[in-house]
Protein backbone atom coordinates (compact mmCIF):
# COMPACT_ATOMS: atom_id res chain seq x y z
CA UNK A 1 0.00 0.00 0.00
CA UNK A 2 1.30 3.20 -1.12
CA UNK A 3 1.50 6.09 1.85
CA UNK A 4 0.41 9.89 1.70
CA UNK A 5 0.85 12.65 3.64
CA UNK A 6 -2.13 14.85 4.18
CA UNK A 7 -1.38 18.22 3.91
CA UNK A 8 -3.07 21.36 4.73
CA UNK A 9 -2.91 25.37 4.23
CA UNK A 10 -5.03 27.49 6.23
CA UNK A 11 -5.69 30.94 5.32
CA UNK A 12 -7.88 34.10 6.27
CA UNK A 13 -9.96 32.61 2.76
CA UNK A 14 -9.70 29.33 2.14
CA UNK A 15 -8.84 25.92 3.51
CA UNK A 16 -6.58 23.89 1.17
CA UNK A 17 -5.95 20.30 1.88
CA UNK A 18 -4.31 17.49 -0.29
CA UNK A 19 -2.50 14.20 0.03
CA UNK A 20 0.99 14.16 -1.31
CA UNK A 21 3.45 11.25 -1.93
CA UNK A 22 6.41 10.87 -1.04
CA UNK A 23 7.65 12.13 -4.84
CA UNK A 24 5.81 15.52 -4.22
CA UNK A 25 3.13 14.41 -6.40
CA UNK A 26 -0.24 15.73 -5.20
CA UNK A 27 -2.91 12.94 -5.56
CA UNK A 28 -6.35 14.85 -4.37
CA UNK A 29 -6.93 18.25 -3.82
CA UNK A 30 -9.99 20.37 -2.24
CA UNK A 31 -10.94 23.79 -1.47
CA UNK A 32 -13.68 24.91 1.36
CA UNK A 33 -14.13 28.74 2.45
CA UNK A 34 -12.09 29.59 5.78
CA UNK A 35 -14.87 31.81 6.70
CA UNK A 36 -13.27 33.00 9.51
CA UNK A 37 -15.30 35.99 10.12
CA UNK A 38 -17.79 33.15 11.79
CA UNK A 39 -15.18 32.66 15.10
CA UNK A 40 -12.22 30.53 15.41
CA UNK A 41 -14.45 27.75 17.21
CA UNK A 42 -16.53 27.13 13.25
CA UNK A 43 -13.26 28.15 11.52
CA UNK A 44 -11.68 24.58 13.69
CA UNK A 45 -14.63 22.78 13.13
CA UNK A 46 -14.08 22.90 9.11
CA UNK A 47 -10.80 22.23 9.46
CA UNK A 48 -11.30 19.04 11.32
CA UNK A 49 -13.78 18.13 9.15
CA UNK A 50 -11.68 18.92 5.79
CA UNK A 51 -8.65 17.17 7.14
CA UNK A 52 -11.20 13.97 8.24
CA UNK A 53 -12.71 13.99 4.52
CA UNK A 54 -9.22 13.87 2.97
CA UNK A 55 -8.25 10.95 5.22
CA UNK A 56 -11.25 9.02 4.04
CA UNK A 57 -10.88 9.63 0.15
CA UNK A 58 -6.60 8.60 0.56
CA UNK A 59 -7.96 5.01 2.39
CA UNK A 60 -10.89 4.81 -0.58
CA UNK A 61 -7.83 5.32 -2.68
CA UNK A 62 -6.18 2.71 -1.36
CA UNK A 63 -3.01 4.77 0.18
CA UNK A 64 -2.48 4.92 4.22
CA UNK A 65 -1.88 8.71 5.51
CA UNK A 66 1.26 8.78 7.70
CA UNK A 67 0.85 12.25 8.94
CA UNK A 68 -0.91 15.76 8.70
CA UNK A 69 0.98 18.74 8.18
CA UNK A 70 -0.50 22.01 8.40
CA UNK A 71 0.78 25.63 7.47
CA UNK A 72 -1.19 27.92 9.56
CA UNK A 73 -0.54 32.04 9.33
CA UNK A 74 0.62 33.72 12.51
CA UNK A 75 3.64 33.14 15.41
CA UNK A 76 4.02 29.43 16.39
CA UNK A 77 5.54 28.12 19.21
CA UNK A 78 7.20 25.06 18.13
CA UNK A 79 7.55 22.95 21.01
CA UNK A 80 4.15 23.26 22.14
CA UNK A 81 2.46 24.03 19.03
CA UNK A 82 0.33 27.17 20.12
CA UNK A 83 0.07 29.66 17.50
CA UNK A 84 0.25 32.88 19.58
CA UNK A 85 -1.32 35.12 16.98
CA UNK A 86 -2.50 35.19 13.77
CA UNK A 87 -3.86 38.51 12.69
CA UNK A 88 -6.15 36.96 9.08
CA UNK A 89 -8.06 35.21 11.72
CA UNK A 90 -10.08 36.90 14.31
CA UNK A 91 -10.05 35.63 17.74
CA UNK A 92 -6.99 33.57 17.13
CA UNK A 93 -4.75 33.90 20.42
CA UNK A 94 -2.80 31.38 22.06
CA UNK A 95 -4.78 28.91 20.27
CA UNK A 96 -3.24 25.12 21.11
CA UNK A 97 -3.83 24.21 17.43
CA UNK A 98 -1.55 20.94 17.85
CA UNK A 99 -3.10 19.53 20.79
CA UNK A 100 -6.98 20.20 19.52
CA UNK A 101 -6.09 18.28 15.98
CA UNK A 102 -4.59 15.67 17.32
CA UNK A 103 -7.14 15.12 19.74
CA UNK A 104 -9.52 14.78 17.07
CA UNK A 105 -7.11 12.76 14.27
CA UNK A 106 -5.84 9.48 14.28
CA UNK A 107 -2.48 10.58 12.96
CA UNK A 108 0.46 12.43 14.51
CA UNK A 109 0.29 16.17 13.73
CA UNK A 110 2.97 18.86 12.67
CA UNK A 111 2.12 22.98 11.95
CA UNK A 112 4.60 25.36 10.56
CA UNK A 113 4.20 28.78 9.98
CA UNK A 114 2.47 29.44 6.40
CA UNK A 115 5.29 31.26 5.02
CA UNK A 116 8.14 29.00 6.51
CA UNK A 117 5.76 26.08 4.81
CA UNK A 118 5.94 28.09 1.63
CA UNK A 119 9.90 28.44 1.43
CA UNK A 120 10.06 24.21 2.30
CA UNK A 121 8.22 23.25 -0.28
CA UNK A 122 10.03 25.11 -3.13
CA UNK A 123 13.04 24.26 -1.32
CA UNK A 124 11.89 20.16 -1.16
CA UNK A 125 10.67 20.27 -4.88
CA UNK A 126 10.42 23.45 -6.66
CA UNK A 127 12.80 26.40 -7.79
CA UNK A 128 14.57 26.21 -4.51
CA UNK A 129 15.64 22.45 -5.05
CA UNK A 130 19.05 21.77 -4.67
CA UNK A 131 19.90 25.39 -3.06
CA UNK A 132 21.21 24.94 0.93
CA UNK A 133 20.60 28.65 1.32
CA UNK A 134 18.01 30.85 0.11
CA UNK A 135 15.16 33.10 1.08
CA UNK A 136 11.62 32.63 0.02
CA UNK A 137 8.90 35.84 -0.01
CA UNK A 138 5.47 35.70 -0.09
CA UNK A 139 3.56 38.45 -2.01
CA UNK A 140 0.25 38.62 -1.77
CA UNK A 141 -2.31 40.37 0.34
CA UNK A 142 1.20 41.07 2.67
CA UNK A 143 4.09 39.82 2.29
CA UNK A 144 5.54 36.47 4.17
CA UNK A 145 9.29 35.57 4.52
CA UNK A 146 10.88 31.76 4.61
CA UNK A 147 14.52 31.63 5.50
CA UNK A 148 16.57 28.44 4.89
CA UNK A 149 20.10 28.24 5.33
CA UNK A 150 22.68 25.27 5.62
CA UNK A 151 19.69 22.98 4.24
CA UNK A 152 16.85 23.76 7.40
CA UNK A 153 14.26 26.46 8.18
CA UNK A 154 15.43 29.20 10.22
CA UNK A 155 13.00 30.04 12.94
CA UNK A 156 14.77 31.62 15.45
CA UNK A 157 14.35 31.80 19.26
CA UNK A 158 10.69 32.14 19.40
CA UNK A 159 9.62 31.15 16.34
CA UNK A 160 9.14 34.30 14.18
CA UNK A 161 12.06 34.58 12.13
CA UNK A 162 11.38 35.27 8.62
CA UNK A 163 8.78 38.45 9.09
CA UNK A 164 10.87 40.06 5.60
CA UNK A 165 7.44 42.09 4.93
CA UNK A 166 8.24 44.07 8.67
CA UNK A 167 11.45 44.66 7.26
CA UNK A 168 11.77 48.57 7.38
CA UNK A 169 13.01 50.65 4.63
CA UNK A 170 11.61 53.89 5.33
CA UNK A 171 11.07 55.53 8.50
CA UNK A 172 8.50 58.27 7.18
CA UNK A 173 6.94 55.79 4.60
CA UNK A 174 3.83 54.85 4.13
CA UNK A 175 1.76 52.80 6.95
CA UNK A 176 1.76 49.28 6.82
CA UNK A 177 -1.65 47.09 8.20
CA UNK A 178 0.59 46.28 10.84
CA UNK A 179 0.67 49.83 12.22
CA UNK A 180 4.45 50.60 11.62
CA UNK A 181 5.73 52.81 8.78
CA UNK A 182 7.64 51.94 5.96
CA UNK A 183 7.55 48.15 5.89
CA UNK A 184 7.94 46.08 2.75
CA UNK A 185 4.62 44.98 2.44
CA UNK A 186 3.30 48.16 2.28
CA UNK A 187 4.99 48.61 -0.94
CA UNK A 188 5.54 45.07 -2.24
CA UNK A 189 2.33 43.42 -1.55
CA UNK A 190 -1.08 43.64 -3.32
CA UNK A 191 -2.51 45.98 -0.37
CA UNK A 192 0.47 48.15 -1.38
CA UNK A 193 -0.02 48.44 -4.89
CA UNK A 194 -3.66 49.10 -4.18
CA UNK A 195 -2.67 52.53 -2.07
CA UNK A 196 -0.30 53.28 -4.11
CA UNK A 197 -2.95 53.56 -7.42
CA UNK A 198 -5.38 55.04 -5.26
CA UNK A 199 -2.85 57.88 -4.08
CA UNK A 200 -2.18 58.38 -7.40
CA UNK A 201 -5.67 58.66 -8.07
CA UNK A 202 -6.30 61.02 -5.59
CA UNK A 203 -3.66 63.30 -6.72
CA UNK A 204 -5.32 63.49 -10.31
CA UNK A 205 -2.90 62.06 -12.00
CA UNK A 206 -3.89 61.20 -15.54
CA UNK A 207 -4.37 57.52 -15.85
CA UNK A 208 -7.63 54.94 -16.77
CA UNK A 209 -7.52 54.09 -12.85
CA UNK A 210 -9.81 57.59 -12.34
CA UNK A 211 -12.41 54.83 -13.47
CA UNK A 212 -11.72 53.39 -10.09
CA UNK A 213 -12.98 56.69 -7.81
CA UNK A 214 -16.17 56.43 -5.60
CA UNK A 215 -18.37 54.78 -5.82
CA UNK A 216 -16.48 52.03 -7.77
CA UNK A 217 -13.21 52.72 -6.22
CA UNK A 218 -13.89 49.38 -4.17
CA UNK A 219 -13.27 47.69 -7.50
CA UNK A 220 -9.35 48.01 -7.97
CA UNK A 221 -7.17 45.95 -6.99
CA UNK A 222 -3.44 45.12 -8.20
CA UNK A 223 -4.58 43.09 -11.19
CA UNK A 224 -5.96 46.06 -12.62
CA UNK A 225 -3.21 48.16 -12.11
CA UNK A 226 -1.47 45.60 -13.41
CA UNK A 227 -3.85 45.30 -16.51
CA UNK A 228 -3.49 48.73 -17.14
CA UNK A 229 -0.06 48.92 -16.97
CA UNK A 230 0.04 46.44 -19.94
CA UNK A 231 -2.27 48.72 -21.94
CA UNK A 232 0.39 51.47 -21.63
CA UNK A 233 -0.84 53.05 -18.26
CA UNK A 234 2.05 55.26 -17.05
CA UNK A 235 0.91 55.97 -13.99
CA UNK A 236 0.68 52.15 -13.47
CA UNK A 237 3.96 51.00 -14.86
CA UNK A 238 5.31 53.78 -12.38
CA UNK A 239 3.43 52.25 -9.37
CA UNK A 240 4.79 48.72 -10.60
CA UNK A 241 8.48 50.33 -11.05
CA UNK A 242 8.09 51.84 -7.16
CA UNK A 243 7.13 48.65 -5.94
CA UNK A 244 10.07 46.84 -7.98
CA UNK A 245 12.94 49.45 -6.20
CA UNK A 246 11.51 49.18 -2.73
CA UNK A 247 11.94 45.31 -3.20
CA UNK A 248 15.28 45.14 -4.75
CA UNK A 249 16.11 47.53 -1.62
CA UNK A 250 14.93 44.69 0.65
CA UNK A 251 16.77 41.80 -0.98
CA UNK A 252 20.23 43.96 -1.22
CA UNK A 253 20.05 44.13 2.78
CA UNK A 254 19.14 40.50 2.96
CA UNK A 255 21.95 39.41 0.51
CA UNK A 256 24.14 41.22 2.57
CA UNK A 257 23.25 40.17 5.50
CA UNK A 258 22.62 36.29 5.08
CA UNK A 259 24.93 35.72 1.68
CA UNK A 260 22.23 33.41 0.55
CA UNK A 261 22.70 31.94 -3.12
CA UNK A 262 19.11 32.08 -4.33
CA UNK A 263 15.93 34.32 -3.79
CA UNK A 264 12.65 32.80 -4.71
CA UNK A 265 9.57 34.85 -4.88
CA UNK A 266 6.20 34.09 -5.14
CA UNK A 267 2.47 34.73 -5.02
CA UNK A 268 -0.38 36.59 -7.01
CA UNK A 269 2.08 39.76 -7.16
CA UNK A 270 4.22 38.10 -8.69
CA UNK A 271 1.92 37.43 -12.03
CA UNK A 272 2.80 41.46 -12.81
CA UNK A 273 6.36 39.53 -13.25
CA UNK A 274 8.01 41.53 -16.05
CA UNK A 275 6.98 44.58 -14.83
CA UNK A 276 9.18 44.77 -11.51
CA UNK A 277 11.50 42.26 -12.00
CA UNK A 278 14.20 44.15 -13.82
CA UNK A 279 14.07 46.83 -11.56
CA UNK A 280 14.48 44.77 -8.17
CA UNK A 281 17.11 42.88 -9.86
CA UNK A 282 19.18 46.25 -10.90
CA UNK A 283 18.40 47.39 -7.35
CA UNK A 284 19.92 44.72 -5.40
CA UNK A 285 22.60 44.43 -7.34
CA UNK A 286 23.40 48.07 -7.30
CA UNK A 287 22.78 48.23 -3.33
CA UNK A 288 24.37 45.11 -2.05
CA UNK A 289 28.00 44.21 -1.78
CA UNK A 290 29.48 43.40 -5.00
CA UNK A 291 30.38 39.34 -3.99
CA UNK A 292 27.34 38.09 -2.62
CA UNK A 293 25.27 40.13 -4.96
CA UNK A 294 26.76 38.54 -7.75
CA UNK A 295 26.19 34.90 -6.13
CA UNK A 296 22.56 35.66 -5.64
CA UNK A 297 20.08 34.80 -8.23
CA UNK A 298 16.52 35.86 -8.20
CA UNK A 299 13.82 33.14 -9.56
CA UNK A 300 10.15 33.08 -9.58
CA UNK A 301 8.53 30.13 -7.74
CA UNK A 302 7.57 27.10 -9.80
CA UNK A 303 4.52 25.74 -7.26
CA UNK A 304 2.66 28.95 -6.68
CA UNK A 305 -0.07 28.77 -4.32
CA UNK A 306 0.83 25.03 -3.80
CA UNK A 307 3.78 25.54 -3.01
CA UNK A 308 2.91 26.04 0.98
CA UNK A 309 0.91 22.65 0.56
CA UNK A 310 3.99 20.69 -0.39
CA UNK A 311 5.68 22.24 2.71
CA UNK A 312 3.14 20.96 4.69
CA UNK A 313 3.78 17.56 3.50
CA UNK A 314 7.46 17.93 3.19
CA UNK A 315 6.99 18.39 7.37
CA UNK A 316 5.88 15.02 7.73
CA UNK A 317 8.42 13.32 4.98
CA UNK A 318 11.20 14.86 7.11
CA UNK A 319 9.90 13.95 10.53
CA UNK A 320 8.89 10.46 9.36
Amino acid sequence: MERCAVAVDLGGTNIRTAAIGPDARIWIKHTEPTAAREGREAVLRRLVEAVQRIIADCRAAGAEPVGVGVGTPGVIQMQSGVVTEAPNLPDWQNVPLRAILAACLPLPVWIENDANAAALGEHWAGAGRGSEHLICLTLGTGVGGGIILDGKLWRGVDGSAGEIGHMSLDPRGARCGCGRTGCLEAYASATGIVRMAREAIDRGDPTRLQAFTPPSRGELTAARVYQAALEGDRVAQDIWQCMGSYLGIALANLVNLLNVELIVLSGGVTQAWELFIGTTEAEMRRRAFDIPARRARIARAMWGDEAGLLGAAALIWQGV
